[in-house]
């Protein structure tokens, strides 16, 4: 289930990492943006993989939860700014964090471990 949530996360960084490259012409910052979320993304698939080939949960650990501290901050500025709070920053969070609480739980950390042992 971790390893699905964490390709669910990767779609939607993906997305996230389109819609700022495609606004990098209004500051080019958002391009420095658009490739953290582009790396994440790649990252979350690669540690999506691994979990399912039961190799190591780590990377997917890592990406997930830097996918989700991200957005935490990201929705703190905005709502700061006078933004409003949106869903699709709301799903990235919950699917950040999903990941990180099931690839911590005992049988997942089990599992892993007999993984390692074949």
């Amino acid at each position: 289930m971790a390893a699905v949530a964490g390709f669910v996360e990767a779609v939607l960084l993906m997305m996230a990492a389109l819609l700022y490259f495609t606004y990098s012409a209004v500051g080019p910052w958002l391009a420095v943006f658009g490739a953290v979320f582009l790396a994440l993304a790649v990252a979350c698939v690669v540690g999506s993989v691994q979990a399912l080939r039961g190799r190591t949960s780590r990377v997917l650990l890592v990406a997930a939860a830097t996918a989700a501290a991200i957005a935490v901050v990201l929705i703190a500025l905005s709502v700061a700014g006078g933004g409003t709070f949106d869903a699709f920053s709301a799903a990235v969070v919950l699917l950040g964090v999903g990941p990180v609480v099931l690839l911590l739980q005992a049988p997942s950390r089990e599992w892993f471990a007999a993984s390692r042992d074949r």
